[in-house]
């Protein structure tokens, strides 16, 4: 199931017809549509209604395992070189209000662009001089919006960061937000819908269903983790890796204790790595090793 979050019925339009959902009259202050793939809720345009509104949705609505949350909706950019109606896909979220930074994690390869996001709690009517010092990895263009700070927030109870997804669509560069009608704003997620959509719904086929792995597997998994010092989230991580290989390829344990030997690592000797920052850098070669 896609859980798609709009700020405004015109952004949300699309996905309606798209998944052919339903208007939901059980809840009295959010507008929610039901479908047999998705769910798609209009949150409003400020970061607390945004939340407030998702929140609503997802307690009456709950989310399974194998979920995923994503925020469609139109964005003003600070790169005037970038065309209107361009799809980003985004990898960092800035909360202009407390300076608050927030990673979507993207796990799996797409074909979409990405770029950074500030979300503002006010219409920005100049993006020229936002402040952009201390935007993590911040390269042009800059996206703004006035949810997704908000939603991450709110969705992070109910989904894994590798389970929620921000989709932005290019309408406007602040000055003339106010040229952008209702009936434009719908015919540019319409352009963009049938590529979110897909987008979507390959990403939910890779998120891990219940599985169980072998002994052998889970004492390889078990050895690796305490090689690399693993935190919770970089085990969490490891796991969701190994299994998208298995699914992918099979055979993972040759795969580990191959990965092992490339890498200094032996099961049989118990070898444990200095730090957990050598262990940060062994698992990103491990992600490659499965993603590549």
């Amino acid at each position: 199931m896609l859980y798609i979050a709009c700020a405004i019925y015109p952004e949300a339009a699309p996905f309606i017809r798209r998944f052919a959902c339903k208007r939901d009259d059980s809840f009295s202050h959010v507008q929610v549509f039901v479908g047999e793939e998705a769910v798609v809720v209009i949150t409003g345009t400020s970061p607390v209604t945004a939340a407030i509104a998702l929140t609503e949705t997802l307690a009456l609505l709950p989310p399974g395992e194998t979920d995923i949350f994503a925020n469609v909706g139109l964005c003003a950019c600070t790169d005037r070189s970038v065309p209107s109606g361009s799809l980003f896909l985004v990898h960092g979220i800035t909360e202009q209000s407390t300076g608050r930074h927030f990673f979507p994690d993207l796990l799996y390869r797409t074909d979409l662009q990405t770029a950074s996001l500030l979300t503002v709690p006010t219409v920005i009517k100049d993006v020229s001089g936002l402040p952009t010092a201390g935007l993590p990895d911040t390269v042009a263009p800059l996206l703004i919006d006035m949810e997704a700070a908000g939603l991450y927030q709110a969705a992070l109870p109910y989904f894994s960061t590798d389970r929620m997804h921000f989709l932005k669509i290019v309408s406007d560069f602040g000055d003339d937000a106010a040229l952008v009608t209702p009936a434009k704003a719908e015919a540019l997620v319409a352009d963009c819908a049938p590529v979110v959509s897909e987008t979507l719904l390959s990403l939910a086929s890779y998120v891990p269903k219940p599985f169980s792995f072998t002994p052998e597997e889970e004492s390889l998994i078990d050895y690796f983790c305490r090689s690399l010092r693993c935190s919770v989230t970089m085990e969490h991580e490891l796991r969701r890796l190994i299994l998208y290989y298995q699914t992918e390829r099979g055979n993972v344990a040759a795969h580990l204790r191959d990965f092992f030997a490339e890498h200094g690592l032996s099961f049989e000797e118990d070898i444990l790595l200095r730090s957990r920052k050598e262990g940060k850098n062994v698992l990103d070669a491990f992600r490659s090793s499965c993603l590549g």
